[in-house]
């Protein structure tokens, strides 16, 4: 299985965040031409910048930059696979876990 890029992931992440890279560009304070820059060359963002469009699109510096998941959440499988899906589904299954709150 080929290694997701750097790129590719941040393109990923602003479609299920269903956002343009113009607005994250943005948020972040860089130009869209930067983010561009990213995909060109192979390159990342500077640290600060990783800190804000981390921010931004809701996941973990080390999971934008490196794709990673900080060991503590592979040893929990539900909670690893919940952590992988798209934002607006980590929303529903929480709604269901805040619902089941309900039969205690």
């Amino acid at each position: 299985m080929r290694t997701e890029l750097f790129y590719e992931r941040l393109e990923r992440l602003l479609k299920d965040k269903n956002m343009q890279q113009k607005e994250l560009a943005d948020i972040c304070g860089i130009s869209s031409n930067g983010i561009s820059t990213w995909k060109v060359t192979g390159s990342y963002p500077r640290a600060d910048i990783a800190v804000k469009i981390a921010a931004a699109l809701g996941v973990t510096v080390e999971y934008l930059i490196t794709g990673e998941l900080p060991e503590i959440d592979k040893t929990d499988k539900l909670a690893y696979d919940v952590s992988m899906l798209p934002e607006k589904k980590r929303h529903v299954v929480q709604a269901v876990i805040d619902s089941l709150s309900a039969f205690d």
